[in-house]
């Protein structure tokens, strides 16, 4: 017996889509960052990734986990999280490695009640690195998760078989250097720029960092800053404040070279730590510089095709 359907359905499921488009599309627009979130671990979820929590004795810290063979650790830098710094990069290197990508302490879904520090950060990547038995690991920090894995690298040589800094300028950064950053950025201070308190003040920082969402509209900078620095800004103060008035101290801890293979990445065209600050991290770590054309300071987000294939080609199996 032939089944007749309505001749109205498809009319009506035309204009049940095109509602749910135009729904997905001002929700899109009225939340980007919980959007982009959304989508971003779809994506990784298909790629194998899956979300696992530490237990620490002070919080909590989160990380993306997947692909299998040897260690890799990816450390984020200043604001954001893992996944939206390596998100771009993570799925390619998961086809060779078993990657870890955590959340830094006061970032994503991490947290603690610890004192705003460098080391509390590091402290946290020991837990993982020891909770999970890992050995040989591949070490990849960019920016501010450069300093935590060169930390890292020097407390576990045992365990860390390779470490690449990207876009970080670690013990050679002077109070010269931070100067001029200021100079460029319009920025009254370090913590200034790197939280900011403002939308005014997220587009001033996407426009240091290279990212076209500096002349993205008011209410995207808006939600971006309350997605990612509204409720934590204070410990994220505390942070960058800590890391400035240390950098002594930290260079200090770097007198003796590190016993490890060690490359650095940078972006031809990164305006926050300019090339030239590479070229002497290199030379101080007696590393070899890999130079990306055109990269700014958001390698893995900008550049992530690029990145990618020079990581897969730094990276020793």
């Amino acid at each position: 017996m032939p089944i007749y359907f309505p001749t109205s359905l498809p009319g009506r499921l035309g204009l049940a889509i095109a509602l749910a488009l135009l729904l997905l599309t001002l929700v899109s627009l009225c939340f980007p960052s919980a959007t982009h979130r959304l989508s971003l671990d779809w994506w990784l979820s298909a790629a194998g990734y899956r979300k696992q929590t530490l237990s620490l004795p002070d919080g909590v810290l989160s990380y993306r986990e997947g692909g299998s063979g040897e260690p890799l650790l990816l450390v984020h830098g200043f604001g954001g999280d893992g996944p939206v710094t390596w998100g771009p990069v993570m799925p390619g290197l998961a086809k060779q490695w078993r990657v870890l990508a955590p959340d830094l302490l006061w970032f994503g879904g991490s947290a603690s009640t610890a004192r705003p520090s460098l080391l509390a950060e590091a402290d946290a990547l020991e837990a993982l690195i020891r909770q999970r038995g890992l050995t040989g690991v591949r070490l990849v920090g960019v920016s501010y998760g450069g300093f935590v894995a060169l930390e890292l690298a020097r407390r576990l040589p045992d365990r860390i078989s390779q470490l690449v800094i990207m876009s970080s300028p670690g013990m050679v950064y002077g109070e010269e250097d931070l100067r001029q950053l200021l100079a460029r950025s319009g920025a009254p201070s370090a913590d200034q720029l790197f939280v900011p308190g403002r939308s005014q003040d997220v587009a001033r920082l996407m426009a240091v960092v290279g990212s076209p969402l500096a002349r993205a509209p008011g209410f995207v900078l808006e939600d971006v800053r309350q997605h990612y620095y509204q409720g934590r800004e204070d410990a994220m103060r505390a942070l960058m404040r800590e890391l400035v008035d240390g950098s002594q101290d930290y260079a200090q801890r770097f007198s003796t070279p590190l016993a490890l293979p060690v490359t650095v990445i940078w972006g031809a065209r990164d305006d926050v730590f300019p090339l030239d600050i590479g070229q002497r991290l290199a030379r101080r770590l007696s590393a070899p510089l890999i130079t990306i054309d055109g990269g700014t300071h958001l390698l893995p987000v900008l550049s992530a095709p690029q990145t990618l294939t020079v990581l897969q080609q730094v990276l020793r199996p």
